[in-house]
């Protein structure tokens, strides 16, 4: 749900990379990003994380992020 949601937002947004990281593969890099839940979406120091990311969350965090 997440992903779809955001991929949909990023679909206007050019200037924006994301890059996945599977917890699974990289046990220490999600430990040393402060992963706690999944799905998260990290900005700098700024996270957003939930079991339901809808895109309303999704959007007012990548607006929140991006005008900094």
């Amino acid at each position: 749900m997440a992903k779809k949601a955001l991929d949909e937002l990023l679909l206007n947004m050019n200037d924006v990379h994301l890059e996945e990281v599977e917890v699974m593969t990289s046990p220490l890099r999600a430990l040393k990003d402060g992963v706690k839940f999944i799905p998260t979406l990290k900005c700098g120091a700024e996270q957003v994380s939930g079991i339901l990311l809808n895109r309303d969350k999704l959007q007012e965090f990548l607006q929140r992020v991006l005008r900094s």
